[in-house]
């Protein structure tokens, strides 16, 4: 059984990451009951995000060590010592192992204009600085002694402008999702801006469907920021059970 965590903004964030994963670790070869899924509910960084965007657009310094960047990058660390607890928690005291993944993800809520502007200072920096928190969460557990056995592999995501990128590339043809803010892309997928009002099948039926095994190669093709992300859930393929 392998273990995976997930920090995400809401319920539908939490939800598409866990489709999303298991169609990257699976690849059409493994059953999901190789898997054990915990949404870390208690956790998230949407405050921290909006706060770190704000200051460092005003002191137009999006990086380490500038106040801002220090200030998340500080944020996201204790918020992965919290979620770390959780994942323990749900999973039982020192079952946790380098197989299991715990991934951190948050919107953006910023939208680029074209594939490009992900590479630019103010959109680039956020993802560094997420990898930043996870150095000195590992940093935290070994001096608390932890083997690096039992700690999981941390992956972290920030998506432009939001989760639903993943389920506009997943389409085919997919969606060109580039300058459509946060809510605007919300209706164009579900025909709604608020997914509180949207059921629970027709969210599966207007976004985890697409999300499959074939659909992951669109999304790392459209979707910049996917891509080491995609690359370091590959790397841990053969660490599937398969089933008996």
């Amino acid at each position: 059984m392998r273990n995976i965590g997930i920090v995400g903004d809401g319920e539908t964030d939490r939800a598409i990451f866990e489709k999303f994963i298991q169609c990257v670790l699976l690849n059409g070869t493994f059953n999901t009951t190789s898997f054990n899924i915990c949404k870390l509910s208690r956790q998230t960084v949407r405050d921290y995000v909006d706060r770190y965007w704000k200051s460092a657009t005003r002191s137009q310094n999006y990086y380490l060590p500038s106040e801002p960047a220090s200030e998340l990058q500080n944020n996201i660390t204790n918020t992965l010592v919290a979620a770390f607890s959780d994942f323990e928690t749900e999973v039982g005291i020192g079952e946790l192992s380098n197989r299991d993944i715990l991934l951190i993800t948050t919107d953006a809520e910023k939208s680029l204009s074209s594939p490009e502007d992900y590479f630019k200072d103010w959109s680039f920096s956020i993802s560094k600085i997420f990898m930043g928190a996870i150095d000195k969460f590992y940093a935290l557990k070994s001096r608390e002694g932890y083997p690096c056995q039992y700690l999981p592999v941390l992956l972290s995501l920030v998506c432009f402008p939001s989760s639903e990128v993943f389920v506009a590339a997943a389409k085919e043809p997919p969606i060109q999702y580039y300058g459509k803010k946060p809510k605007e892309l919300k209706q164009l997928l579900y025909g709604t801006d608020d997914l509180r009002r949207l059921r629970d099948q027709d969210f599966e039926e207007k976004a985890l469907n697409y999300i499959t095994p074939d659909s992951v190669d669109r999304i790392f093709s459209y979707v910049p920021e996917s891509r080491l992300f995609i690359q370091m859930l590959s790397l841990g393929k053969h660490g599937v059970d398969r089933p008996e």
